[in-house]
């Protein structure tokens, strides 16, 4: 049925309706004014009741009347819009004149920008695979100053440099040796272990040129304390972290006993360092790099490995099991944890930077996952590209 014949019948039937109350009114009795033949019924029976029969019916369809002619009116002025789509755009037009066309003003402020796109683009998921072709990596460090991630290539024995908005990817050194780690002090600066090699390197960013600081047997995980000028490295081999002044090289060994496997380091900025294993365990340790005695401050379950730890600064740490390509969430108050993110993969390089989690695999895989996802209850789950 097209919109012509829907206005047709309704107006019709409006229509209709509306011939028929009329000749209703003129073939009763009483209609329109009190008849003769109303009077004489009142007179003989009790008047309240005649009139709350027959005037309550013309009072009825007294209404009646007026709303059928309304609702045939509002049929034919529809037809006359659908038949002549015209019309309804002059009357547009006529109000525009008469009132003149509404101001427009968008600001500056108001503008999209090119950065609010990448950043809604990027929350449309809880996970994103942000690069491959990374080699054999081992270590992931995120330098807020221009959003690059450096990737260690143990492999290769270089770092790579990725932007983490594009996933652009360039070769920032290379003959760094057998690389196990990196962290960068937001300054052009990247350090990074050599195990085979058992030094802790510095590395210009800008030219890719790299030279020893100190000799570091078993040189495996690295943090900074940019505040006392200080990189604190673990030794793998002998289990023991040790603490590296900048630029010097003089070295102080924090803390001792905690095991072959001991890998990946980090601080929480106020005197202490938790320290992860690789190997023989799957152990938490927190340091006070003060000194004292080592503490373990979460156990994972058999079989789990805590090969790299990034702390939120809210009282979690995050920690990767390589053996079973997991990302566990640990609540250093108690010690709880549970898993957050699977399918990451032979995973060995962790970082947290602003709202997002970096991990990089022995695949050559780079993943960036949303922290509040993460710590939903659940958390993202499996991660797939």
């Amino acid at each position: 049925m097209s919109f012509r014949n829907i206005f047709d019948n309704g107006g019709d039937q409006a229509g209709s309706a509306d011939q028929a109350g009329r000749k209703l009114g003129e073939d009763t009795p009483g209609a329109g004014s009190v008849s003769e033949e109303v009077r004489r019924l009142e007179s003989e029976r009790d008047p309240w009741l005649v009139r709350q029969t027959a005037h309550g019916a013309f009072d009825v369809m007294g209404f009646l009347g007026p709303l059928f002619q309304s609702t045939r009116a509002a049929a034919a002025a529809q037809l006359q819009v659908t038949a002549d789509p015209a019309s309804a755009s002059g009357m547009a037009s006529s109000t525009t004149k008469a009132f003149g066309p509404p101001a427009v003003s968008i600001s500056d402020e108001d503008m999209p920008k090119l950065e609010d796109l990448s950043k809604l683009i990027a929350h449309k998921r809880s996970h994103t695979l942000v690069a491959t072709g990374l080699g054999t990596s081992e270590g992931v460090a995120a330098d807020p100053a221009d959003g690059t991630l450096y990737v260690a290539d143990r492999g290769g024995l270089r770092l790579s440099a990725v932007k983490a908005d594009t996933g652009a990817q360039r070769v920032a050194a290379s003959a760094l040796g057998d690389i196990g780690d990196v962290k960068t002090d937001g300054q052009g600066t990247a350090y990074t272990t050599d195990w085979a090699g058992g030094r802790l390197l510095a590395v210009n960013l800008s030219d890719g040129t790299s030279r020893k600081i100190a000799d570091v047997p078993g040189a495996y995980g690295v943090a900074l304390d940019g505040a006392a000028n200080r990189a604190y490295v673990t030794n793998w081999t002998d289990g023991q972290l040790i603490a590296v002044d900048l630029p010097g090289g003089r070295k102080t060994t924090i803390a001792s006993g905690l095991g072959q496997g001991v890998a990946g380091v980090a601080l929480d900025g106020r005197g202490r360092a938790y320290v992860g294993q690789k190997d023989n365990g799957a152990k938490l340790y927190e340091i006070t790099l003060a000194g004292g005695a080592p503490r373990v401050a979460a156990t994972l379950p058999a079989g789990a490995r805590t090969i790299r730890v990034a702390l939120d600064g809210a009282g979690r740490a995050y920690t990767i099991d390589h053996a079973n390509g997991l990302l566990h969430e640990i609540t250093l108050a108690d010690g709880a944890h549970r898993v957050v993110a699977s399918g990451l993969g032979t995973c060995e390089g962790l970082a947290l930077e602003g709202g997002w989690i970096y991990v990089s695999n022995r695949e050559g895989q780079l993943w960036q996952i949303d922290r509040r996802a993460a710590q939903a209850p659940g958390g993202i789950g499996k991660v797939a590209p």
